[in-house]
């Protein structure tokens, strides 16, 4: 387990290349999870098209097709905490608003992680939920995840049942207040003698998780 303060890389990716990595730093490694602090600004690595705009900037249907880069960017926007369960194929995400106000959780499904040295590897699956801060919830992405279902390197028809079941089951834990939705970290202010991080040399070390 990581201590308080530590960095720590998540990567999503697939085909053991990283597509997407955030570098955080570590607020609790526990036996129920991992949580982390991404600071505004903080480093990371997207997958773009050749002129710099996301995938999201083309019809569904040329999406899972299209030709990307991987660039240095940054974390734009207020700094979100990010919790990663011990059980559970999925994350959530705190947003908070630029002057500190809790905005809601982001239900991001995913696939079983796996734990490396340096980070944690995942699958991003597509579908997520988006929850309000009075645990109001709707789907996201559904159109995104039909459409990339059965693609080359992504999670297959069969895999639906349990990946839906995943958001179910957070959509279920937000309407009753259970952990994580039970207010923990919503009022959440980062330790103020955290210096910036920096992006490491092996953040590209080969992916090792699958869809």
């Amino acid at each position: 387990m990581w201590a308080y303060g530590d960095t720590v890389l998540y990567r999503y990716g697939r085909r053991a290349e990283a597509r997407f990595v955030r570098l955080g730093r570590v607020i609790a490694d526990d036996q129920d999870g991992l949580v982390l602090w991404i600071a505004p600004g903080s480093p990371q690595v997207e997958s773009l098209l050749a002129d710099g705009t996301t995938v999201r900037s083309l019809p569904l249907d040329q999406r899972a097709a299209a030709v990307r880069e991987r660039r240095h960017t940054t974390w734009r926007g207020p700094g979100i905490v990010q919790y990663t369960p011990v059980v559970g194929d999925w994350s959530v995400w705190w947003f908070f608003t630029p002057d500190g106000e809790f905005a809601g959780w982001y239900g991001n499904l995913e696939s079983p992680r796996v734990r490396w040295a340096a980070g944690v590897d995942a699958t991003d699956r597509a579908l997520d939920v988006w929850i309000t801060p009075d645990r109001v919830a709707r789907w996201k992405d559904e159109d995104e995840f039909a459409a990339m279902t059965g693609t080359p390197g992504r999670w297959t028809v069969e895999q639906v049942p349990a990946i839906r079941a995943a958001g179910e089951h957070l959509i279920a834990l937000a309407a009753a207040g259970a952990s994580p939705f039970d207010g923990r970290w919503t009022d959440y202010r980062p330790d103020p003698a955290w210096e910036p991080v920096e992006m490491p040399d092996h953040w590209d070390r080969p992916h090792l998780a699958t869809p």
